[in-house]
């Protein structure tokens, strides 16, 4: 009973409490709170991976040259020596090059190149640069006429065991005399006295010449020979032949009418040094055709 009256009691204290307008507070289910999601991660931007450089080793420098006792110094190491030259090969054309060394008489010179011109014979010619500082008109006029002129150095000194540098010099400056005569030189040169060494063929392509030029049929006019025996001594040509001969022995003069006709009468043609080798160069009087030398081969010494 007494239950039922305490719950009439409380009833009636709620609707009291309802019908003031009072209302029961809301009840709210609290729900968890997700965490909030982590932060995204930076993504750190690509590097550039660089090479380490791979020093180039300096190349090695090529040693110094060493001055030698006598003061000189070494040709360059690098330099290859001229081809050395006495005939062409035999097998070639019916051809001779007849070749005149020294120049220091210049009446004689004249004889000579009186002789070859009336005769139309290509020669070529060897003076030494003191004979063109002596006689610059007789050597401008002997170029002019179109007959070439080769190296034969400037002194006439023999070469043989002079150091790199003189034996260049005296290339160089028997060039040099040419030069100042306008006259080009034929890129060739012959040794005095026959006496040359290796130093020689490196001097010469220093010099910018080609061949060491040489003989094979030695006339010996510069012995005093007479005019027949220079004659018979030239006639030992053959196929290719290189005659020497000189410009200062009277005889030598006096033999070429004789040495010219019979190589004549036996086919040979007169060619010039540089149709020998086949490099040109002046040419007095040229082949009507195709030029009768040929281009040679260095020939080993006979």
């Amino acid at each position: 009973m007494f239950r039922v009256l305490a719950g009439i009691v409380a009833v009636a204290f709620v609707g009291g409490l309802l019908a003031s307008g009072w209302r029961p507070p809301a009840i709210t289910v609290g729900s968890a709170t997700a965490p909030p999601p982590p932060s995204p991660t930076a993504t750190a931007a690509p590097v550039a991976i660089v090479p380490t450089p791979v020093p180039t080793p300096s190349p090695t420098p090529a040693p110094s040259p060493t001055q030698m006792p006598n003061g000189c110094w070494p040709p360059p190491a690098d330099l290859a020596p001229a081809t050395l030259f006495y005939h062409a090969p035999r097998t070639g054309p019916k051809v001779i090059a007849l070749t005149f060394d020294d120049g220091t008489n210049s009446v004689n010179v004249r004889r000579i190149i009186g002789v070859l011109a009336k005769n139309k014979v290509n020669a070529t010619f060897f003076p030494t640069g003191q004979s063109v500082h002596l006689f610059p008109d007789l050597w401008k006029s002997i170029a002019d006429m179109g007959y070439p002129i080769a190296n034969h150095t400037y002194s006439h000194q023999s070469l043989k065991g002079l150091c790199f540098q003189l034996q260049l010099a005296e290339l160089l400056h028997d060039e040099q005399v040419l030069r100042d005569l306008g006259v080009t030189m034929l890129p060739v040169m012959r040794p005095p006295y026959e006496e040359f060494d290796n130093t020689t063929r490196l001097a010469t392509t220093a010099a910018g010449e080609s061949h060491v030029v040489l003989w094979d049929i030695d006339t010996n006019d510069w012995r005093g020979l007479t005019t027949r025996a220079i004659i018979a001594a030239a006639l030992r040509g053959k196929a290719g032949s290189i005659i020497l001969m000189h410009t200062s022995p009277v005889n030598t003069a006096h033999a070429l009418p004789a040495i010219i006709g019979r190589f004549r009468k036996r086919g040979y043609t007169f060619v010039t040094i540089g149709q020998l080798l086949g490099i040109g160069g002046p040419v007095p009087f040229p082949p009507p055709g195709p030029s009768p030398g040929p281009s040679a081969s260095p020939v080993p010494t006979p």
